[in-house]
C-alpha cells in the first residue's frame, strides 16, 4: 500500500455522464464541485411558475456542482457525453470562485439594454469558452435552437431570429446547418 504524505488527498474517481442524463438536480444536495475535463452540459432552472430557463451551456474548463450539502439552484444535463473530474481542497475552492465569477459576468451581460446586443454577447461568449477554431472564426460545436438561445439572452424567440438573420445578412455570422453557429472575427462587441 502506498503511503500518501498528510494533507495530500486522494484522487477522487471520474464521473462519465451520458446525453440526456442529469449530472445534478435541480434542488439536489451537493456532493462536491467538479470540472468539465469534455463534454458540454446544460445549466438550467424550472421556476416556481414552471418556466423552462436556459442559463448556461458549460465545456471544457468550466466548473460544475455546489459545494457538499448545499442545495443545488439548477440542473445539470448533458448536452454530449462529459466526463467530470471532481476537485478537492483548494482546487475545490479556486473553482467554486471562478464558478462565482462566471455567474456574476452572467447577471452583468443580462443587464445589458437591448435584446439584441444580449444574443450578440451570448454568442461571442459562447464562441470565445467553447467554441472552435475555424477559418474565420469559431464554431460553437453544439446544436443551440432559437429557443435555447432566446432563454440564454432573456430574450423572446422572435427576437433570437432577427438577430440571427441580421448577423448572417451582415457577414457576422454563419448557421452551418439548423441551431449550428459559426461565430465570425467581425463580430467582436465593443462597450456595454
Amino acid at each position: 500500500m502506498v503511503q500518501r504524505p498528510l494533507g495530500v488527498l486522494e484522487p477522487l474517481p471520474l464521473t462519465i455522464v451520458r446525453p440526456g442524463k442529469v449530472a445534478l438536480a435541480q434542488g439536489a444536495r451537493g456532493t462536491g464541485v467538479s470540472v468539465v475535463e469534455n463534454g458540454y452540459l446544460w445549466a438550467r432552472v424550472v421556476t416556481k411558475d414552471g418556466r423552462r430557463l436556459v442559463l448556461d451551456l458549460l465545456g471544457p474548463g468550466d466548473t460544475v456542482g455546489v459545494p457538499e450539502g448545499e442545495e443545488s439552484p439548477c440542473e445539470i444535463r448533458a448536452a454530449r457525453p462529459v466526463r467530470l473530474r471532481p476537485l478537492q481542497g483548494q482546487e475545490a475552492e479556486a473553482a467554486a470562485a471562478r464558478r462565482h465569477r462566471r455567474d456574476v459576468a452572467l447577471a452583468v451581460m443580462l443587464t445589458c439594454p437591448g435584446a439584441h446586443r444580449r444574443v450578440e454577447r451570448r454568442l461571442v461568449d459562447l464562441a470565445e469558452r467553447i467554441g472552435q477554431p475555424v477559418p474565420g472564426g469559431r464554431t460553437i460545436p453544439i446544436t443551440i435552437t432559437q429557443d435555447d438561445l432566446a432563454s440564454l439572452a432573456a430574450t423572446s424567440r422572435e427576437t433570437v431570429n432577427r438577430t440571427v438573420r441580421r448577423l448572417v445578412n451582415e457577414g457576422r455570422l454563419e448557421v452551418r446547418r439548423r441551431g449550428r453557429y459559426v461565430v465570425r472575427q467581425q463580430l467582436r462587441l465593443v462597450g456595454p
